[in-house]
């Protein structure tokens, strides 16, 4: 393909964020196309191609200036003559060009040449300019405005800083960003024999196993992009290969009736180990503690962990010693003076309530009823365990509280195990939906502590997550400023816009004014894991995808039919 010139630099050319060029007419370019600007960096290098964007145009014509009044529309041309003082101004911001000593992405240093000529780019240039590795990449999708036809460009993450370095996805509601979340799981799953945990709090990728069995997207007719034809038929085989193998998708649920039905009795119930909580945690759990009734609480956590050596230890028997077995616990002869005259029966009625009250909403505990606690290590796999897991720990229906207690407890066992020594589990990749609810700024939540520990030491120990949120702003800023790569698809709120300008030096001013406009299912991504920040159109889904607003005219129906 012939490249087109469509335009000529003008004007100051020193800021790469505001390059500003002529256009020869009005259908020469279009907000959001790339372009490329030929440029000599250094005098004893040659010349190269930088790529550039068109952020914005403005189109004015001084027979149509509004200062005119209205005697413009009396004007009358001549037919066949054409109208003059026309100006079309494009603003460019520049991406950079591809250094041949490193091989990444760099700014220019030296200001462009004023004059320089403009050129349109095409798919195959693109291509090269990227230069994606496919063997070590995930496709998320397509570059926008080359997503169909012959002209697809893929965009790639790079699976390692993406599973390892954490991710944020961001975006209003229905913009797509549970579905983008689903394709990047079920490839790292599939194609990458990856593990991953989701938290899931209302049920949406549950959907995937619904029944019992692997709910696919039967919509395959309908792809268009080459690669995703090929792709989603192998991911949906290797999927189904996994589930043969007790591997690949698998549901944890609480100890709920529901949760039975739904996954027509092969979910997992969970039984989590209530003593595995730190003592900070549990302090959290049950908030609202006055200092005795902590004091008794903590008495009778210690005596249990040392009267019952062996794990896993029944949680029936904690609740025990906050009641008729408080006699036992005074006679404990390792008690402090000020432990010994807390020990009342009103402060461990209190503790023991509040006790109750969160093993009655979470129905996730272990107790001797049970045959055996949830093994952290047979839901995520050893290193030499060459299975991908798609582990759905489904809380629809939980209390705010109990999905905190549950994502803390799990998400603190796999790090803990993680950081072994003798025996580390597989790296794993942790998603947090509805992240605001389990690291709110201002930390009000049980969760809260341990996703800023995964934050700041996971990485080092193959514990990445992805924090999903339509509220950016209402996020904590430590958790999301260790979020290396960040995927914003639409946002309207100005506050959230601010929110993601602050996370990410990589943002420019022209890309948030982006967010606003796009449509559901495109993507702003921009960090470690991508080259330099594009706008993305999400490929489809293997898997079926729950998160969709249900037509409710068709649920409603019509009365008397």
């Amino acid at each position: 393909m012939k490249h087109q010139v469509i335009g000529k630099l003008v004007g100051n050319t020193g800021d790469p964020r505001k390059i500003t060029m002529v256009m020869n007419s009005s259908m020469a370019g279009r907000r959001g196309e790339f372009v490329r600007i030929a440029h000599q960096e250094l005098e004893d290098e040659a010349t190269c191609d930088v790529l550039g964007r068109i952020v914005s145009i403005t189109r004015a014509n001084a027979l149509f200036d509004s200062g005119m009044g209205n005697s413009v529309t009396e004007l009358e041309l001549m037919p066949g003559a054409r109208m003059t003082g026309e100006t079309i101004i494009g603003r460019i911001e520049l991406i950079g060009f591809n250094d041949p000593k490193t091989g990444q992405i760099r700014i220019p240093r030296r200001p462009l040449d004023p004059g320089a000529k403009v050129q349109t780019v095409d798919f195959h240039f693109l291509c090269r300019f990227y230069e994606f590795d496919e063997q070590t990449g995930l496709h998320i999708g397509n570059l926008v405005g080359y997503d169909r036809g012959e002209n697809i460009v893929p965009v790639y993450l790079d699976v390692n800083k993406l599973a390892t370095e954490h991710l944020a996805v961001l975006a209003m509601t229905g913009a797509g960003k549970s579905y983008t979340v689903g394709r990047i799981l079920e490839r790292l799953v599939a194609v990458n024999n990856g593990t991953v945990v989701v938290f899931d709090p209302h049920g949406e990728y549950g959907r995937a196993l619904q029944g019992g069995h692997i709910q696919f997207n039967s919509k395959l007719d309908d792809i268009e992009d080459p690669r995703d034809q090929r792709a989603i038929p192998e991911i949906q085989r290797m999927l189904e290969r996994l589930r043969e193998a007790n591997a690949g998708i698998v549901a944890y649920s609480p100890q709920i009736a529901s949760f039975r039905h739904k996954y027509a009795g092969i979910n997992r119930e969970l039984a989590l180990q209530f003593d595995h909580f730190e003592m900070d945690d549990i302090s959290e759990i049950l908030p609202g503690l006055t200092e005795p009734q902590q004091r008794v609480l903590d008495v009778a956590i210690r005596f249990w962990r040392l009267t019952e050596r062996t794990e896993p230890r029944d949680i029936n028997r904690l609740r025990n010693l906050l009641g008729d077995g408080l006699d036992e616990l005074k006679e404990w002869d390792q008690l402090s003076q000020a432990e010994a005259s807390a020990l009342n029966g009103r402060s461990a009625a209190v503790a023991s309530l509040k006790l109750a009250r969160v093993l009655s909403e979470a129905q996730s505990f272990y107790s001797a009823a049970l045959a055996s606690p949830t093994d952290i290590y047979e839901m995520v796999g050893r290193p030499s365990d060459k299975k991908g897991r798609l582990v759905i720990v489904d809380l629809q229906g939980l209390s705010d509280t109990a999905k905190q207690i549950i994502t803390a407890l799990i998400s603190s066992e796999i790090l803990q195990a993680a950081t072994s020594k003798t025996d580390p589990i597989r790296p794993t990749f942790l998603v947090y939906e509805e992240g605001h609810n389990f690291a709110p700024a201002g930390g009000a939540a049980v969760s809260h502590r341990i996703i800023k520990k995964i934050a700041s030491e996971g990485r080092k120990f193959g514990v990445g997550f992805a924090i999903i949120s339509q509220r950016p702003s209402k996020l904590d800023p430590d958790v999301t400023s260790q979020c290396n790569t960040l995927i914003a698809m639409r946002l309207k709120n100005p506050d959230d816009q601010r929110f993601i300008a602050k996370t990410s030096d990589m943002v420019s001013q022209a890309d948030l004014e982006e967010l606003p406009s796009l449509s559901t299912g495109e993507a702003l991504i921009f960090g470690r894991s991508i080259a330099a920040p594009l706008l993305v159109k999400i490929g489809q889904k293997a898997l079926q995808h729950g998160g969709e607003s249900p037509n409710v005219i068709k649920v409603w129906g019509r009365f008397g039919e």
